[in-house]
Parts: structure tokens; sequence; C-alpha cells
């Protein structure tokens, strides 16, 4: 009863905290705010870079998926500018733990009770941007709320003897990553919770790998259900995401194998071969993705009319 609330709850907080940052994006955007996100995104190379930076300073690529869905949402940046931030925020998760220590989530209640005192108290079009500042703090919120609410699943003894049960069978491994993701809201809950096992002797390092893999893939199911209220623009973001992650695992999952050979010559303990391989896998189907952006950019236009 606790997991179905606070997932509903999660999701309640996400669609809402949406709106409501999207309405303060709108009212606030002045030229000054549109040209700060339209340097940021003038060219892929620098969107990536962007995206890149961003994610690692919010440390979360799900808060920034999210974001830039209601950026593209609210007009303020078209759809194919948006596809480098994507790229590069995938780069940027794997680098938040060395970049910064601190949570998005100790930030929330400043945010909402920043946002809605400026609400109030601001008479000029500056409230609308502390209005978006409290949409962004029920963003952080909902993702705070999915997380932890959904964590638990983690532990359940039916959870663990099924992930066992994978013994190396890797596509198998990819659609539990997919599954556990997904519920988690969080690949990086997911990634723990493998590098234990890994750790412990319940997954061989390749079942491991592809179950990383399929955590990506799973991760997206946040921006996928914000995307649904949005526009056509900001949908074909959101569906970019997916893209990337399952051209991801195509790239990586013939050579599943030897990349787990390859980590083990690498050395270090079973939890950081399964930490590089998560690191390896974003960096390289990132970089492998940014020469195809333009065909990307058709090829959403067309099937998302």
């Amino acid at each position: 009863m606790t997991l179905l609330l606070s997932l509903f709850l999660g999701l309640f907080c996400l669609l809402y905290g949406m709106s409501v940052l999207r309405f303060g994006l709108e009212r606030f955007a002045a030229d000054a705010f549109k040209n700060l996100l339209q340097k940021m995104t003038v060219t892929p190379w620098r969107g990536f870079w962007s995206g890149a930076v961003a994610t690692a300073l919010l440390q979360s690529s799900t808060a920034l998926t999210v974001m830039t869905v209601s950026f593209v949402d609210a007009g303020l940046i078209p759809f194919e500018n948006a596809l480098g931030l994507i790229l590069g925020s995938n780069i940027g998760t794997t680098l938040t733990t060395q970049l910064l220590a601190f949570s998005p989530d100790s930030f929330i209640l400043y945010f909402m009770l920043f946002g809605s005192v400026g609400f109030l108290l601001i008479s000029n079009r500056y409230r609308y941007l502390a209005l978006s500042l409290l949409g962004l703090g029920m963003l952080f919120l909902a993702l705070h709320l999915l997380k932890s609410g959904m964590a638990p699943l983690a532990e359940f003894t039916v959870v663990k003897q099924f992930l066992q049960q994978l013994g190396d069978h890797h596509f198998q491994g990819v659609l539990a990553g997919i599954l556990l993701s997904a519920l988690l809201h969080s690949s990086a809950a997911t990634t723990g919770l493998v590098m234990l096992l890994a750790n412990e002797g319940y997954l061989t390092l390749p079942t491991a790998l592809a179950f990383i893999f399929g955590a990506n893939i799973g991760t997206c199911f946040t921006a996928l259900i914000a995307a649904l209220v949005t526009n056509r623009g900001a949908q074909r973001v959101a569906l970019f995401h997916v893209l990337l992650n399952v051209f991801g695992v195509l790239l990586f999952l013939p050579f599943l194998t030897p990349l787990a050979h390859l980590l083990e010559g690498l050395g270090g303990s079973l939890s950081r071969q399964v930490a590089n391989a998560h690191t390896l896998f974003n960096v390289i189907s990132s970089f492998a993705a940014f020469p195809f952006l333009p065909l990307a950019t058709r090829f959403l236009t067309r099937i998302l009319k």
C-alpha cells in the first residue's frame, strides 16, 4: 500500500510540477533567458557539453531530461537543439559522484519555500521566476518520492531470488534491468543493487553488465511519463532519450563478454568493474550517437508529427 501511495503521489508531483515549471517559464521568459538557453544549445556540440555539466551539477540525468522536456514544451528551445543536452546528460550522470557531493534532495524545501513566498510577495514578472522555482522543487520532490518509495523493492527476497536465477541469460538481464530501473525511477539505485549482488557472487560480471545496460533504458520511464502532457516537440525529446539508450544496448550487447574480459583485465573489485562499465556504456554510446543527430531529428519529426 505504501509503495502504491508513493508511486501515485510521486507521479502527481511530477506531472503537476512540470505544469507549474512550464507556466512560470512561459510567463517569465524574457529575451535574456531565451538567449541563454539558445546559446547553451546553439550547436549540438555546445548542447552536448552543457548537458554533461548540468547533469553533473544536478546529480540526476532524469532531472535534466524532465527539465529539458519542460523547456521544449514551453517553447524556449526547439526540440532539435535539445537533443545535444540529452546526449550530454548521459555522460554527466557518470561524473556526478566525482564532481559534487551534494544532492538536490537537500534543496527541495528551499526551492518550494522561496518559490511560494516569492510568487506571493513579488509583484513584477520575477514572481513567475519564483513560480518556476516552486515547480522545480516539485520535480525534485517527485523524484525523491519515487526513489524512496520504490527503493524497498530492491530489498525484497523475491527480487533477489529472481536475479540469482538469471544466470548468464544476457537478454533476460537487460529486460530485468529495464523493469527494475523503471520501478525505482533511478538507474543509480539499480546499479547499486547490481554491484552488491555481483560482489556477493549472485550475478556473473557479463550478466551484471547486461543488467546495467537495461537500467539505462528503464530510467527513461520518468521522462516518458512527464512527456504525456506536453507538446510534440517535448515528446520527441523524451523519445530520443529512449532511442539513445536502446542504441547503446544494441551497440554493446554483442560485445558483452569481451567487454567483461577487458574490465577484468583492468582489475579492481567487481563493484568497480560494474561502475566502469556504466561509464563506458554512457560515454561511448553518446559519442557514437552524436554524428547521427541530424538523422535522429528527421526521424523523430517524421514519426511524431
